[in-house]
């Protein structure tokens, strides 16, 4: 394989003091089973999200069962602009990638913006991560297997409870449709991020032991929320993931250009739930 665009871009990148750009392409699908107990009178199907990676462009394509993906979402990290498209109406919008910022970032916004209107609330949660030191091969790599167990004391707000990641990683990417800076990617809060906060929560860790980084190329969670008196009852939410499919093969321009003949609705997904109170301001 003729790798010297590859390599030019590198040597660019390095010029350029952007690293966000100098990543090789990659394309990750990833099957997610999701069950809860008590159940639900519908069972939900497995939903599959492909991650493509190239450059500073991302996409990522989610289906739901066997079908064709139906959403799909487009980023530029150069230009913190992208696309959501909804493949079933043929429509898309565009908005702007929000900033990933360090807990850092957030307290200091926080001091500064005490009546901020994302309310950001920050939650005490306690983490520990343990290499059992069993190994396997995925992929043609070696994955180390880490158990990750972060607990949260009862709240008013019900997220009190257990979280619990079972994985095997290997030494590759994680599947990145955000544009996280670096800075961002090794907190606990982006390696090993917990269900047991609410929307404008910020949970802070107390973290002990070694970072499972790298890839989870399957991973079992399992997450115990609290019973709430007089309201919510206690549930378990397991989410079951598995990499089918791990490829660093370049991908063609195309895979990150809004595909044609699709329709503007700039009111696309607004009120669908998809797009909650953002624990990410723009300092």
């Amino acid at each position: 394989m003729n790798n010297r665009p590859h390599l030019r871009l590198c040597v660019l990148c390095a010029l350029l003091a952007s690293p966000a750009l100098c990543q090789a392409d990659m394309k990750i699908t990833i099957r997610t089973v999701y069950t809860e107990t008590p159940a639900h009178a519908q069972v939900a199907e497995p939903l599959v999200s492909i991650y493509y990676r190239g450059g500073g462009m991302r996409r990522k394509d989610h289906a739901s069962g066997d079908v064709m993906p139906s959403l799909a979402s487009l980023a530029n990290c150069a230009t913190k602009t992208g696309f959501l498209i909804d493949m079933g109406s043929r429509e898309y919008r565009s908005y702007n990638v929000p900033k990933s910022p360090t807990a850092a970032d957030l307290h200091e916004y926080v001091q500064k913006n005490p009546d901020n209107p994302y309310h950001i609330a920050f939650v005490q949660v306690e983490s520990r991560t343990v290499d059992t030191g069993e190994r396997k091969t995925f992929f043609g790599l070696e994955a180390r297997h880490f158990i990750t167990t972060t607990t949260r004391a009862p709240a008013e707000s019900g997220a009190g409870g257990e979280d619990i990641i079972d994985g095997w990683y290997i030494d590759h990417d994680q599947a990145d449709y955000n544009c996280a800076p670096e800075s961002v990617r090794a907190e606990p809060n982006y390696v090993v991020p917990t269900l047991l906060a609410e929307p404008t929560e910020f949970p802070e860790f107390h973290h002990t032991g070694p970072l499972p980084m790298g890839l989870a190329v399957k991973e079992t969670r399992t997450v115990h929320f609290n019973a709430v008196e007089g309201g919510k009852a206690a549930r378990t939410l397991i989410f079951e993931k598995t990499v089918e499919e791990l490829s660093d093969s370049p991908l063609k321009p195309s895979t990150f250009e809004l595909p044609a003949g699709l329709k503007e609705n700039p009111q696309l997904f607004r009120n669908a739930g998809r797009e909650r109170a953002p624990a990410q301001p723009q300092k």
